[in-house]
């Protein structure tokens, strides 16, 4: 959520850039105005480009981000330079083009876009119970870190990197991991120290494989991390071509959610 907003940002900062440009030919514009908010989405322009990657990870999508910030930035001052040489030549005194709450909306619009999910993000960070990372890794370039917040019982996707109070966490590995296969019925098994295939029966994983099942019937296979403290479960359904992923509380579905790569780490917060 925040860091599709802080995107968003990028874009919104790129299309008003633009239409302060056009504002400044129209003959009824008021300069100083427009000279303000120009100022006000540079100063933003140069805190979103500096801190985007440090709340969410954007990783190789800074080469089309940063692009976009440098327009937006070299359009912005363009459009300084116009306005000043505008009022120069001419006493630009007409006040009628857009009212006060409009320009005080242009001014604040890409503050409420990125508050509003940021604001969101920390309180989910600060009040839930486990706080899941996944990793997906493809050779030594790409690396992509997925993070769910259990929270009330339900999984929240979470993108915010930095949590402003540094809530203190424990590590817990309470997680126990189970591997089915759809045949005619079913088969349930798990690792034993040595990593052997282990075949098992547990009620609780069936009545959850199967349900699943029937929400993703082509599935072949699945692949289950278990948390028996919290009683939550986390299955990844698999079938020739797709995927899907689902949270269950006290073997009840909850949710779809959408996880990359492996689960790296579990945080328990008291």
């Amino acid at each position: 959520m925040l860091k599709s907003a802080i995107y968003c940002n990028f874009f919104i900062l790129l299309i008003i850039s633009i239409f302060f440009m056009i504002r400044i030919f129209k003959q009824n514009s008021d300069l100083k105005k427009i000279r303000k908010l120009v100022i006000i989405y540079i100063i933003f322009n140069f805190i979103i480009s500096l801190n985007a990657g440090g709340i969410v990870d954007i990783d190789w999508d800074i080469f089309f981000l940063f692009p976009i910030s440098v327009i937006s930035f070299i359009i912005h001052i363009l459009s300084i330079c116009c306005i000043n040489r505008k009022i120069k030549k001419a006493n630009n005194t007409v006040h009628n083009d857009l009212s006060i709450k409009k320009y005080i909306i242009l001014g604040i619009i890409p503050v409420v876009v990125f508050l509003i999910p940021y604001m969101y993000e920390l309180y989910v960070i600060n009040n839930c119970n486990y706080l899941l990372k996944y990793n997906y890794q493809s050779g030594i370039v790409i690396s992509e870190d997925t993070y769910i917040a259990i929270i009330n019982n339900k999984p929240v996707s979470i993108t915010l990197r930095k949590n402003l109070f540094n809530r203190k966490g424990f590590s817990t590995n309470n997680e126990l991991n189970y591997n089915i296969i759809y045949t005619n019925g079913i088969e349930i098994s798990t690792r034993d120290s040595k990593y052997n295939k282990v075949i098992i029966e547990n009620e609780d994983i069936k009545k959850i494989a199967l349900d699943a099942k029937e929400r993703f019937s082509s599935a072949k296979e699945a692949y289950i991390d278990y948390f028996f403290e919290a009683n939550f479960a986390i299955i990844l359904l698999t079938s020739e071509v797709e995927t899907e992923e689902y949270f269950y509380h006290d073997n009840t579905y909850i949710k779809t959610i959408n996880t990359h790569g492996d689960l790296e780490s579990v945080t328990y917060y008291k």
